[in-house]
C-alpha cells in the first residue's frame, strides 16, 4: 500500500475525533464523563452499522461507476439510484481489496455523521436511546444519502436526468454528512420535552474544557485536509484540482475563525475560545461542498459567512427553540453545511471539476474544460448558476428534510417506553351510576 493511499485514510479518522473533543468542550463535568463512554460507543455502533448493511446500501453500485476490477461485482442499484444492494456483510463483491479500502476510507465519514447526534443529544436522551439512534445513523440515515450524492444516486444524476448543473455537488460533506447529522439531532431534540425558560446565563466551564474544544477543532482541520487531498472515490473521473482543496479549507477555516473572533470582541467584550474553535469547524464545515471548485477568495467569505452564522445558530436552538444543545453540535453543522451547499451555485467558478457526476467529460456549455459552474463564472466560462442552484436547493431539502424527520421519528418511538399511556379513566355519568347503584344497595341492605 502506497503512502498516498493509506495516509490519507489514517488522518481521516482525525475528523470524528476532533468532532467528539470539540463537542466535549462545552460539556459540564459530569455530563462530560458521561458522554466520553456514549461517544466511544458511537465509534463502535458505527462501525458495526457500516459493516453490516451501511456499505451496501451506500456503494452498492460502485462497481457502476468505476471500471476498478475489484469493484466489478457491487454493480446493483435500484432504480433511480436510491439505494444499494451489494456489499452485506462486507461479503462477496465486497471481500476485494478495493472494496475494503472503501469501507476504510468512508467510515470516518458515517462516524462523523453518527457522533453528532449522539454527543448533541446525550444529555437529554438516555444511553439506549442514542445507542439506537447511532446505530441507525451509520447502516441507515448516513448510508442513503451518502448513496444519493457519493454513490452513483438521484441527486447526483440530477446534471444528467434533468440537465441541472453537474448534480448535487458535495466534494467532502457540507451536505451528506454535516448537514445530515446536524438536521438528525435537531430532529431528535424536537421530540424530546423542552427545557425550562432560561434564565441566567450559564457560566464557562473550567478552562480545561475549551482547550480540548480548541484541540479538536485542529485535529479536525488536518484530518479533513489529509482525507480530501487523498481524492475521494466519488471524486474520480472528474478533474480535481487538490492545491485548491487545501487552499480552500484553511481559507474558509481562517475566515470563520475571525469573523466570529470579532463577533465575540464586539459583543462580549472578550475572546470566547469555545465560540471560536466552534467557529473554525463551520467554516471547515461550510466550505466542504465547494473546496475544489471555489476561487480562493470565495472560499474565505464562505468561511466568514459562516462564523458568522455559528452564534445566530446558537441563539435559535438555546433560546427560541429552547433545546439545550452543549455540545453546539446543531449550530456548528446545520446552518454551515446549508450555507456551504448553497455557495457551489453561487461561486464557482468552471476552472475545476470537469467531469464531476461524468457531466462534461470534454465539453461544457460549449466551453472545453469547463468544470463546475455557478452565477459567477471564471473569464472564458459559461455561468450555470440557475441549474446548478436548482441541484443545490434540491439535494439540501431532501438531506435535510431526511435527516429531520428521520430524527424526529426515532426519538418519538423510542420515548414511547419512557412514557406509556396512562390507563382510561371512567366518564364521569358512568361513575355517577356507579356511585348511585352502590348507595341504593347499601340502603336497601341495612
Amino acid at each position: 500500500m502506497t503512502t498516498e493511499t493509506w495516509l490519507p485514510l489514517v488522518l481521516g479518522y482525525l475528523i470524528p475525533v476532533g468532532f467528539f473533543l470539540l463537542g466535549w468542550g462545552g460539556m459540564e463535568p459530569e455530563h462530560a464523563r458521561r458522554a466520553a463512554a456514549r461517544g466511544l460507543l458511537a465509534l463502535a455502533l458505527a462501525t458495526l452499522g457500516y459493516f453490516a448493511v451501511g456499505f451496501a446500501f451506500h456503494l452498492g453500485g460502485a462497481g457502476l461507476m468505476s471500471n476498478q476490477e475489484g469493484l466489478a461485482q457491487l454493480d446493483l442499484l435500484v432504480r433511480w439510484g436510491f439505494i444499494g444492494l451489494d456489499g452485506f456483510f462486507l461479503s462477496g463483491g465486497a471481500d476485494t481489496p478495493e472494496a475494503l479500502l472503501l469501507f476504510a476510507a468512508y467510515l470516518p465519514l458515517a462516524a462523523t455523521a453518527v457522533l453528532i447526534p449522539v454527543i448533541s443529544l446525550s444529555r437529554r436522551a438516555t444511553g439506549w436511546q442514542t445507542a439506537l439512534l447511532g446505530l441507525l445513523v451509520a447502516a441507515v440515515l448516513f448510508p442513503l444519502p451518502a448513496c444519493w450524492t457519493w454513490g452513483g444516486g438521484w441527486l447526483a444524476a440530477l446534471g444528467q436526468t434533468v440537465e441541472r448543473g453537474h448534480g448535487l455537488v458535495d466534494y467532502a460533506g457540507s451536505g451528506a454528512v454535516y448537514l445530515l447529522g446536524g438536521m438528525i439531532a435537531l430532529g431528535g431534540a424536537l421530540a424530546l420535552p423542552r427545557t425550562t425558560a432560561r434564565g441566567e446565563p450559564v457560566g464557562m466551564p473550567p478552562a480545561h474544557f475549551p482547550l480540548l474544544a480548541c484541540l479538536g477543532a485542529l485535529l479536525t482541520i488536518i484530518g479533513w485536509l489529509g482525507w480530501s487531498l487523498g481524492t475521494p472515490f466519488h471524486a474520480v473521473g472528474a478533474a480535481v484540482n487538490p492545491g485548491r482543496v487545501a487552499a480552500g479549507g484553511l481559507l474558509g477555516t481562517a475566515g470563520a475563525t475571525l469573523t466570529c473572533l470579532i463577533y465575540c470582541w464586539l459583543v462580549l467584550g472578550h475572546s470566547d475560545p469555545l465560540m471560536v474553535a466552534r467557529g473554525a469547524v463551520a467554516g471547515l464545515v461550510a466550505v466542504s461542498a465547494g473546496a475544489p471548485f471555489l476561487p480562493p477568495w470565495a472560499s474565505l467569505v464562505v468561511g466568514g459567512l459562516a462564523g458568522l452564522l455559528l452564534p445566530f445558530g446558537i441563539y435559535l436552538v438555546d433560546h427560541l427553540l429552547r433545546l439545550a444543545d452543549s455540545s453546539g453540535a446543531v449550530a456548528t453543522t446545520a446552518l454551515s453545511g446549508m450555507w456551504g451547499l448553497l455557495a457551489v451555485a453561487l461561486f464557482a467558478d468552471g476552472r475545476s471539476g470537469q467531469g464531476w457526476n461524468g457531466v462534461g467529460l470534454e465539453t461544457y456549455r460549449t466551453v472545453t474544460g469547463q468544470g463546475v459552474t455557478g452565477f459567477l463564472a471564471a473569464h472564458g466560462m459559461n455561468g450555470d448558476g440557475p441549474g446548478q442552484l436548482i441541484a443545490q436547493l434540491a439535494g439540501l431539502v431532501a438531506i435535510a428534510l431526511a435527516g429531520l424527520l428521520s430524527g424526529w421519528l426515532t426519538i418519538t418511538l423510542l420515548e414511547l417506553p419512557r412514557h406509556p399511556r396512562p390507563a382510561p379513566q371512567p366518564r364521569r355519568d358512568e361513575s355517577c351510576a356507579s356511585d348511585e347503584n352502590e348507595y341504593t344497595s347499601s340502603s336497601s341492605h341495612p
